[in-house]
């Protein structure tokens, strides 16, 4: 083919094809826009709730550094550093710990480490610093909490650190100064962890031989190596790189943070944002291929005269391509910009709803975010101007002039005979399905929208409020420790919700009962039974990231719960996994009842069964396991905290009281007259105020926290649905006036032969009321079954729902599009009779 090198001319005629049609092009902008809104909002959300999913999960591991190399010495160290792909790293030397005394349930490692680590480490002193001097330590709050030190620097404390793993001859005891304290969260870490100076490690366990270190177990003065790569892309496989080619053979660890919450991690985690992403880009073709569709039936005479003249096939697909790409470049950055707006805002709400502590969002600026967004809106508008452009190209410029905007398909048409004449109903029944694919796509575009807004109703409707309620609280008041609240006051340096407290909460008028909870940790060694467990979750393809560090320490870690009387009728039977509640027996104070552990992600299994003995306490005593539970069992009366591994106990208030003690009383639920809960309310919150270190919560309260979740999944939910829906409703009117412009010369000649004004109104309406009834049909059908076993799924799927389908929204939304469907009919027949019959069989398009 030889070139025309005309590349201008087709610039120009479609540079003022554009000025020529203002309005249409406003609208495809506006398209164009909400499309690349819709898009970049999924998008800043996915990325941006998994970045704050992935930040308070390395605030758990306790750093951000990708992965790490155990157990060195400096040489291997010194070898692994230089390695190209470590971009940044930091040295930890193990010192020793800290088990005996007020740490023997809560074990302290002590390490030396450097300034980048604290860069990494989520640390942030609270007052001084890392240790310079041979006799400074750098502790967190509750170690010195535990010794009963006050937070100052310059306190002097008496610590007995452990070097060699055995409480046997090397244990150095010794008086520290501390030179700086840091908040931490107790219950979150494996251990504590305190810091000391080079100078300490230079004088106490410098001459200690690494290889003598790893035998005995103690791993006393080796060295743990952290870094980071270039990104977070399978880490593991950048770790054993380095091993191989430094040829060190050493262990190494990957944090969990970046593959336990990472969408990427698990394909099935991807595909509700690709079901998105396809109905984004499904909703905004539609409209675009209609607005597009209505341009080119306008202007296909002037498109047949551009061919008569010489212009090619080819140019003719490029002057729609050159209008689309230049109305995509004008809306892209506006769509870009307000999408990431609305992406940010609504991550905040998104992460609240993922945990029920407070979850820091954090807002992720990956270029990926506008690259995909751009891409994706690229490719829905080159789709959706591609057909218009190929009508435009292949018409000529005989068939321009009596373009109707409707192919018969190359069937022969069928004559049909009537004794009663037409009537209108039957005609109007046939125009609607005489284009097929353009019905296809009207009805899909309405019942898409329709049937997602049924789906996100359905989930919104089956939360259910008292089922959220009885899980966090089982009376209408409760005061626990902020310890236990997740709010720890760091001015406070002792358990505060004492026996004395609750006594004076047990004398207020109107109390007319109240429950106690008492609570400690505790340890349980790894005997045969746990062991066989847990050592065939090593050799699995993906073992837990922590399934190593506890198997070595030897020790997994109990939640203790004592419960009162009032607590027993919380328990429900679904909630026992393994044999029965004995009221008489459990009060005897020799039977425990157990939850499973959590081994891995939606897998849990008991160690323990009914009739199994467990030792429990320093002193040892047998308990007969009576029950094993669920892991959300007695979820209210509990810490609510997770323990890797472990598992929860619960045993009768007055045993846990005399076997243990230094059991503390984790909350305290009152029952109260209704007549007089606001006035036991704002005198419970008094006496909280006046004690410090206690946090109250109301049923009311929780009520309003779970308002907060709905008004989250509403908004998110409902305005997805409005503007896809506005969507479909955009498509609908485009259709109708499609319809409209391509048949005034078929109108006009039903005028000419006898049809009147009313009956052409009426005709059309019908064919109104038949698209929105056929969406109808749709619905009802196809619809109501996606629905269901959508909207089942998730509502299973999630905590505190309880599935109701309910069909009266589908109504209700059917009769609004009946309303639109008559005033959009009427405005399109209003705007084809401003012209003359006579004007209108003259005009071809």
């Amino acid at each position: 083919m030889i070139s025309t090198g005309n590349g201008k001319s087709v610039s120009n005629i479609a540079r003022k094809s554009l000025k020529a049609n203002r309005m249409r092009n406003l609208m495809i902008v506006c398209a164009i826009v909400l499309t690349t809104l819709l898009l970049t909002s999924v998008f800043t959300m996915a990325l941006s709730v998994n970045k704050s999913m992935e930040l308070a999960s390395m605030k758990t591991v306790g750093s951000d550094f990708h992965g790490g190399f155990k157990y060195l010495n400096q040489d291997e160290v010194a070898k692994l550093i230089q390695h190209p792909s470590i971009k940044e790293y930091s040295r930890a030397t193990v010192v020793g710990d800290i088990n005996s005394g007020v740490f023997k349930n809560n074990r302290v490692e002590i390490n030396f480490v450097d300034e980048n680590h604290f860069k990494h480490s989520f640390i942030h002193f609270i007052e001084g610093g890392l240790p310079s001097e041979e006799n400074e330590i750098a502790m967190n709050t509750w170690e010195l909490d535990l010794l009963g030190a006050p937070h100052e620097i310059g306190t002097k404390v008496n610590l007995d650190i452990d070097i060699d793993g055995t409480m046997g001859d090397k244990v150095i005891s010794q008086d520290f100064v501390v030179s700086g304290y840091f908040e931490a969260d107790q219950y979150v870490a494996m251990s504590g962890l305190a810091y000391v100076s080079e100078a300490f490690v230079q004088k106490n366990i410098a001459d200690i031989d690494t290889e003598i270190s790893k035998a005995d177990g103690s791993y006393t003065n080796t060295i743990r190596l952290d870094v980071m790569f270039n990104n977070s892309l399978d880490i593991e496989g950048k770790v054993k790189k380095v091993l191989s080619d430094t040829g060190i053979d050493a262990p190494y660890g990957v944090n969990w943070a970046y593959a336990s919450v990472s969408i990427f991690e698990d394909w099935t985690n991807i595909i509700p944002y690709v079901v998105l992403i396809f109905i984004i880009m499904l909703s905004g073709y539609l409209l675009i291929y209609n607005i597009f569709h209505i341009s080119v039936v306008r202007d296909i005479k002037f498109y047949g005269l551009l061919k008569t003249i010489g212009t090619t096939p080819k140019q003719l697909r490029k002057v729609i391509s050159i209008q689309a790409n230049r109305l995509y470049l004008i809306a892209l950055p506006i769509g870009l910009a307000a999408g990431y707006g609305v992406g940010c805002w609504i991550t905040p709400m998104m992460t609240s709803s993922f945990s029920m502590t407070e979850m820091e969002a954090s807002y992720s600026v990956n270029p990926l975010i506008f690259i995909g967004a751009a891409l994706f809106s690229y490719m829905t508008v080159r789709i959706a101007a591609s057909k218009p452009g190929r009508t435009a190209s292949k018409i000529s410029p005989v068939e321009a002039v009596r373009y109707a905007g409707i192919s018969s398909g190359g069937s022969r048409k069928k004559t049909k005979r009537s004794v009663n004449g037409a009537k209108l109903s039957r005609m109007s029944l046939g125009n609607i399905l005489r284009n097929k694919k353009k019905l296809f796509l009207m009805l899909a575009s309405l019942s898409l929208s329709i049937i997602l807004f049924s789906i996100i109703f359905t989930v919104i409707s089956s939360f259910d409020v008292n089922k959220y309620l009885n899980t966090f609280i089982s009376g209408d008041l409760v005061m626990k420790e902020e310890s236990f609240a997740g709010s720890r006051n760091s001015e406070v340096d002792q358990y505060m919700l004492t026996e004395e407290v609750t006594d004076v909460l047990g004398k207020i008028d109107g109390v007319e009962s109240l429950d106690k909870v008492y609570y400690q940790w505790d340890g349980l060694p790894i005997d045969d039974t746990i062991r066989s467990v847990l050592e065939p979750l090593i050799v699995v393809a993906e073992p837990h990231p922590a399934i190593a560090e506890t198997l070595e320490s030897g020790v997994i870690r109990l939640q203790l719960h004592g419960i009162e009387g009032g607590w027993y009728d919380v328990l429900k039977q679904k909630e026992i996994m393994e044999g029965t509640f004995d009221r008489a027996k459990f009060d005897s104070g020799d039977y425990v009842m157990i939850t499973e552990a959590i081994l891995d992600e939606d897998v849990n299994a008991s160690y323990y069964h009914p009739g199994d003995k467990i030792k429990l306490g320093s002193m040892g005593k047998s308990y007969e396991v009576m029950a094993v539970l669920k892991q959300e069992a007695f979820y209210a009366a509990g810490a609510q905290r997770y323990s890797p591994f472990g598992f929860n106990v619960y045993l009768p208030a007055n045993e846990m009281k005399a076997t243990f003690a230094d059991a503390q009383i984790l909350s305290v639920t009152l029952h109260v007259n209704p007549a007089k809960l606001d006035e036991v309310d704002r005198t419970v919150r008094a006496v909280a105020e006046a004690t410090k270190g206690l946090n109250v919560r109301s049923r009311e309260d929780y009520r309003q926290e779970m308002a907060g979740f709905m008004t989250v999944f509403k908004t998110v939910g409902y305005s997805l649905s409005f503007i896809i829906g506005l969507i479909g409703v955009l498509n609908y009117i485009n259709t109708v006036i499609t319809g409209v412009v391509s048949r005034r010369n078929e109108f006009a000649t039903l005028e000419s032969i006898g049809m009147t004004k009313k009956q052409m109104k009426r005709m059309l309406v019908y064919e109104g009321f038949y698209s929105i009834l056929l969406t109808a049909l749709i619905v009802g059908t196809l619809g109501m079954f996606l629905t269901y076993q959508i909207a089942k799924t998730l509502a299973d799927n999630l905590a505190w729902t309880v599935f109701r389908m309910n069909a009266w929204p589908i109504v209700a939304v059917i009769l609004i599009l009946m309303v639109i469907a008559y005033i959009v009919t009427i405005t399109a027949y209003r705007m084809l009779s401003k012209s003359t019959i006579v004007e209108r069989l003259r005009v071809a398009e």
